[in-house]
């Protein structure tokens, strides 16, 4: 720490920190954000010098109270207003009731894509600007993912069994102290991994690692440093904190370019020659590869670029559902014992693994609500994002809002707060209580296996389907919700549902008094990341 001091007091080193500390205070002090004139502003006092300024600056701690403020005042009024975000760009929350108006806004007026790229600083932090600037890796999963994942079921079991033996062990008597988060970060990569590069790859641990410490390394320079530059500072300040993404980048690339170059040989040799004998691998690779042939792409089908788009894939697969099922096992571990949750997600795996021929399949999972409702059910009460289903205005002349009247200009941010909607109790009965078996509950007490045909059980047969994990509704947002939903769900939702068979099948957990808090970071409500739990062996099961 002295060292570092003393470097940062050299005033070659203290004079540049300086003047970009006050430019860049200067330039927030005199910002405007592209908001309608007229809505309501939550935590903007217009009396005060710089009110949109201190507001902003103010949100960081008042996050949860001023859309709390909001959502009451406004939201549930059918009004939409003004929330002040810490990053500078102040947002256009629409009430629930006008979702609907959101989804129907076509991609020239409203984009989500170009939203992902300013918050996520597109230009530097994935090392290419190409990489979100035309995010041709989701119309890969998009197109892939959701029929091929039945396949791969076997091959991410395999990665979650090898990781729960190889950290949790196989000591029957002594209990282990586990790092939930930590561990899981060594974990999720390997089952993401599995599926985008397969079998070796996605057990290399150096690989892993630069993979995960990239994940990192964006949040860091989109979060922490490029956020709050001034735009004409960004080209230099932007390569310079971006260093370590490049670094990370290069790391990974040595063991994939390899690789994608004997994938894209092999696939030219295949098209040539009908009698080679060779089967592509159902990895993201080669889905990208069949792509971009099929569609004459010819720029993304460059080792450079096939090896490029890996990184925002592992960045989004692995940091959310990390958070996630952290979230998930901590709130099942600490609710009380005599509920039966672990016990009845225990009974329900082993049974259905039973009725599967003891292999889960898509179908067996399918039919594993208990596990589906443990993880909705915390994703519902601890949604990592406050708001969500953002979009940027990208037309010139703005868009209308017909049921209120207003026009949000170009460059605007709309979306809702997800968070106050997820905790409703005129939606969620009793919504601050984790409640397991919330969601699953109803299909067990047979509503939803009714033979009876007419149109009000049809309903309730809709609605029950409607509470599946994947499912995106105008309630349940940590997927977000019409044609721009998340398309790894369905990954994640078996990824989870076996991680958590393989974990109540296999090891005892030992239950906590208290749920370790959840620590709330500006707009973010992250797991309690150094919190830990202690596990050992089950009796009898010695094998994966």
């Amino acid at each position: 720490m002295n060292a570092l001091f003393e470097r940062i007091s050299n005033p070659t080193v203290a004079i540049p920190i300086g003047l970009f500390v006050l430019y860049s205070i200067y330039n927030r002090l005199r910002a405007t954000s592209p908001v309608p004139v007229g809505l309501p502003w939550v935590g903007k006092d217009s009396n005060k010098l710089f009110a949109e300024t201190r507001a902003t600056f103010a949100s960081f701690n008042n996050v949860r109270a001023w859309l709390g403020e909001g959502y009451e005042k406004y939201s549930k009024k059918g009004r939409t207003y003004i929330f002040p975000d810490f990053s500078g760009r102040s947002e256009i929350l629409i009430p629930r009731s006008q979702l609907a108006w959101l989804l129907d806004q076509p991609d020239h007026v409203l984009s989500v894509s170009e939203y992902h790229f300013d918050v996520l600083e597109g230009n530097y932090a994935f090392t290419h600007a190409h990489l979100l600037g035309d995010p041709y890796h989701e119309h890969v999963i998009h197109k892939y993912l959701p029929r091929r994942v039945g396949q791969m079921i076997p091959g991410m079991y395999e990665e979650i069994a090898a990781s729960f033996d190889e950290t949790w062990g196989m000591d029957m008597e002594d209990w282990r102290t586990i790092g939930v988060f930590d561990n899981l970060m060594v974990m999720i990569p390997r089952a993401v991994n599995r599926m985008l590069v397969g079998l070796p790859l996605c057990r290399n641990q150096d690989y892993l690692t630069n993979m995960a410490k990239f994940a990192t390394d964006v949040m860091t320079a989109s979060a922490f440093f490029l956020r709050f530059t001034p735009q004409v500072l960004k080209p230099i300040v932007g390569r310079i904190v971006t260093i370590p993404n490049r670094y990370h980048y290069g790391r990974t690339a040595k063991y994939t370019m390899p690789l994608i170059k004997e994938r894209l040989a092999n696939f030219k040799r295949k098209k040539e020659d009908s009698e080679f004998e060779w089967e592509a691998p159902n990895d993201y690779i080669s889905w990208q590869i069949a792509l971009a042939s099929s569609e004459n792409r010819e720029d993304e089908l460059t080792p450079d670029m096939i090896s490029r788009r890996l990184m925002p894939l592992n960045f989004a697969a692995i940091h959310t559902t990390t958070l996630t099922i952290t979230n998930c096992l901590f709130d099942i571990i600490s609710c009380d014992p005599s509920l039966g949750y672990l016990e009845g997600i225990r009974e329900e795996a082993t049974r259905i693994l039973a009725e599967e021929g003891g292999k889960w399949t898509k179908a067996g999972l399918a039919r594993f609500h208990r596990a589906d409702s443990v993880v909705r059910e915390s994703m519902r009460i601890r949604n990592f994002m406050t708001r969500g289903i953002l979009r940027k205005v990208m037309s010139d002349e703005g868009v209308v809002n017909d049921a209120e009247g207003w026009r949000a200009p170009k460059g605007a941010v709309i979306g809702l707060d997800v968070h106050n909607i997820q905790h409703d109790p005129e939606i969620y009965p009793d919504p601050e209580t984790y409640d397991a078996f919330r969601f699953s509950r109803p299909i067990e007490e047979g509503t939803y296996n009714t033979a009876n045909d007419d149109v009000q059980d049809e309903v309730e047969k809709l609605k029950l389907k409607n509470t599946g994990l994947i499912t995106t509704s105008d309630a349940f947002f940590p997927f977000g919700h019409g044609r721009h939903a998340c398309p790894g769900r369905f990954f994640v939702a078996l990824e989870l549902k076996m991680l958590l068979a393989y974990m109540v099948m296999n090891y005892e957990i030992e239950p906590l008094p208290t749920r370790p808090p959840n620590k709330w970071f500006g707009q973010n409500n992250l797991p309690p990341m150094k919190a830990t739990i202690r596990v050992r062996r089950r009796k009898g099961t010695t094998e994966a």
